[in-house]
């Protein structure tokens, strides 16, 4: 596998021009954080090092995000909604024969442009490590984004040893070109002194440490806080600490902590965050996770110690040249802030280490690995399929009548390495005599069990498949099935679950109609179950995140779990293959036990989307009313629509009554998706407007 070193070649004047596009749409100055002069300083020096290649650089309306200049360089600035940003970004490559492509971050929308021949830029995979620090919502787009680069993308460039583990080590990383592309200190801050002095508030302190950071959860200021208070006594007078970056957020951050010594300084220019370094104390970065740590490297440059957490990339970068500790240990941070001011010569003999750090690490290293990555990329050929194996596990409870059937059409299917394992919940009326006659041709247990939920749990757990799927007892996998279920995963490595079409089969296997399934989308899916469960099948990587099946349910738990798998980030896909049939009989748990289904439906709703469907309401009156007693085939005779009236009013009444703010915000990003994928003009309204209202963010955060 690359790494940075190894492809720190000279690079040759004779060197085989390229042309190379840059997607620049994910990056935002000032709320991108370190990615954005990451980017910027590798992609300089890779163009002063290769002046042949051409490098077009895509960016949202306005100003180009990064400064790279060069007489082959051209700044292109195309739509500011995704799905027309990189329609129009794939006709130029098209148009200007673009052979490799660096996407400068994870997104879910893309160029319609070969996998192989993009190399995704990751500094880091925080939102797995902390998935705490975001909102489920925000997670979900975070993996769905990541899946494609780590599953389809031709290369992965990430910026220390820490970060290139996490991503090679990683459940759905299938590139095995994972290489170092570093960071190094800005040209501006390696030629730049303050020139200028610090804000004047700084002057309320005789001395301060320096923490520039966004108000981000995983920069750990609260903390920061409470260390601040236990170092303050040991500490001279006026000793303050001193903040820069996005501000939003800050009274909430701040709350409980107004008494101390804290100066936000909002956004500061280039040369204020010199000046401000260069009179501070000591830089504080006690970060709970950090891809680099981009201020590490100012701080040697400027002459200031560093205290700074022992976690992550930080340790990698700082080396033996600054104080480390546990960032979750409050006592220790107040313990090295006291330090650095107490403690004789302490602050000399770390400052002495820290050119040694710094000159570690320039640009020409990473811009050299990326043109050999970029390189890999335009003569990549198309990633060949590994094999999968299927597991299927089969729940079942005395249907001696129908079980031959289901393992028959399991066993009958042609592809090579497919596990099935039935899971028996003591039957008494024929079944175990069924599975004893097939000998060694399948594997199977029989035990008492809670439920059906419990014995998929039990099976789930002890088959070995890469791609994982249950078949009840009563239902049929056609021909062929899983050797198409199997070509679709190879050819969609980004796909969690898919789902085929089935129809409805009666007691004596006749086809009685088609189960009405339709294209995915969370929000088509929280209408009504438009997946058919014999017909869905997933990868172990997404079940393992996600969970086993809730035993609490004694009829949707397929529903539920479709829609768990959606919240948490899968990417669900529907093939309109018809890959199997779902028996409907007078012992169908979703025929005798309707009213349970409605109480179920409703509760999963809510929990995974904040909301239950008007057809839902609709389903649930025309049942109360029309099926649920003796006299309901009457009604429905002479007032077939009156199911509708209470079905509305209850569902007005839900919508009136999303006053809690999580819930409203479920809402909010469900409908916005639901209109930005059909409606991408109006979409970018609506992102524009977010994008300038902290108000607006903060009501549906």
């Amino acid at each position: 596998m690359p790494s940075g070193n190894d492809l720190a070649t000279p690079a040759s004047s004779a060197a085989q021009p390229l042309t190379i596009a840059v997607d620049l749409f994910p990056l935002i100055p000032g709320v991108s954080g370190g990615i954005v002069p990451w980017i910027e300083g590798v992609l300089r020096e890779m163009v002063r090092l290769y002046p042949g290649d051409r490098v077009m650089l895509f960016h949202r309306p306005g100003a180009c995000p990064i400064d790279v200049d060069g007489d082959r360089v051209r700044c292109l600035p195309l739509d500011a909604h995704p799905v027309l940003f990189y329609e129009q970004m794939t006709r130029h490559c098209e148009r200007e024969g673009v052979q490799a492509v660096i996407r400068s971050y994870p997104q879910e929308q893309h160029p319609a442009i070969a996998f192989e021949r993009q190399i995704f830029t990751i500094p880091d995979i925080q939102h797995d490590h902390l998935p705490e620090n975001f909102a489920r919502s925000v997670l979900a787009v975070r993996r769905r984004a990541f899946a494609y680069a780590l599953s389809c993308g031709g290369a992965v460039a990430t910026m220390t040893e820490h970060s290139r583990s996490t991503v090679t080590g990683h459940p759905w990383t299938m590139t095995d070109d994972v290489f170092l592309m570093p960071a190094a200190l800005t040209e501006e801050l390696r030629t730049e002194r303050a020139t200028v002095e610090p804000p004047s508030q700084v002057a309320r302190f005789d001395r301060y440490f320096y923490f520039p950071a966004n108000l981000w959860p995983h920069k750990n200021h609260r903390r920061l806080f409470e260390a601040l208070r236990l170092a303050l006594p040991d500490l001279p007078a006026r000793t303050g600490l001193v903040l820069t970056g996005n501000a939003e957020g800050l009274a909430a951050m701040l709350d409980g902590f107004e008494d101390l010594p804290i100066l936000h300084l909002g956004y500061v220019t280039r040369e204020q965050v010199a000046a401000l370094f260069q009179g501070a104390e000591a830089l504080v970065y006690f970060s709970l996770f950090e891809g680099f740590g981009m201020p590490l490297l100012e701080a040697f440059h400027h002459g200031v110690p560093v205290l700074c957490s022992n976690t992550t990339s930080l340790p990698e970068v700082g080396g033996d040249a600054v104080l480390a500790c546990d960032p979750a240990d409050i006592d220790a941070m107040a313990v090295l802030m006291r330090r650095i001011v107490t403690e004789p010569g302490l602050r000399e003999a770390l400052l002495a280490r820290a050119p040694g750090r710094l000159a570690a690490y320039d640009w020409a290293v990473p811009a050299r690995a990326l043109r050999a990555g970029l390189e890999r990329r335009a003569a990549a050929l198309p990633r060949p399929a590994r094999r999968l194996r299927v597991s299927l596990v089969m729940p079942t409870r005395n249907h001696a009548e129908f079980i031959r059937r289901s393992i028959d059409s399991v066993l009958k299917q042609g592809y090579p390495d497919l596990e099935l394992l039935v899971v028996d919940g003591a039957s008494s009326d024929g079944t175990i005599e069924i599975l004893n006659s097939y000998g060694d041709r399948i594997k199977w247990l029989s035990e008492p069990d809670t439920g059906q939920s419990d014995a998929i749990n039990k099976g789930m757990g002890r088959v070995t498949g890469d791609i994982l799927g249950y078949l009840n007892s009563d239902d049929i996998l056609l021909p062929d099935a899983i050797e198409k279920v199997v070509a679709y995963f190879a050819g969609h490595p980004e796909c969690d679950m898919v789902y085929g079409d089935a129809d409805f089969i009666d007691r004596g296997g006749c086809i009685i109609g088609a189960y009405p399934t339709a294209g995915f989308s969370f929000e088509r899916l929280m209408s009504d179950c438009c997946v058919c469960q014999p017909a869905a099948f997933w990868r172990r990587r997404a079940s393992e995140r996600t969970g086993p099946f809730s035993t609490d349910l004694q009829t949707a738990m397929d529903y539920e779990y479709w829609l768990r798998l959606a919240s948490d980030g899968a990417i669900i896909h529907h093939c309109a293959d018809k890959w199997a049939q779902s028996r409907l009989h007078e012992g169908a748990k979703t025929l005798t036990l309707r009213g349970t289904v409605f109480k179920e439906v409703f509760a999963i709703c809510r929990a995974q989307g904040g909301y239950v469907s008007y057809g839902y309401h609709n389903g649930l009156w025309s049942y109360r009313l029309y099926e649920s007693w003796r006299g309901g085939p009457v009604l429905r005779r002479f007032l077939p629509w009156v199911h509708r009236v209470p079905a509305l009013a209850q569902f007005g009444a839900q919508a009136l009554g999303l006053g809690n703010r999580v819930t409203r915000a479920q809402v909010a990003r469900t409908l916005f998706r639901a209109i930005d994928q059909r409606h991408p003009r109006f979409g970018g309204l609506v992102r524009r407007a977010w994008g300038r209202s902290s108000l607006l963010r903060r009501s549906l955060s």
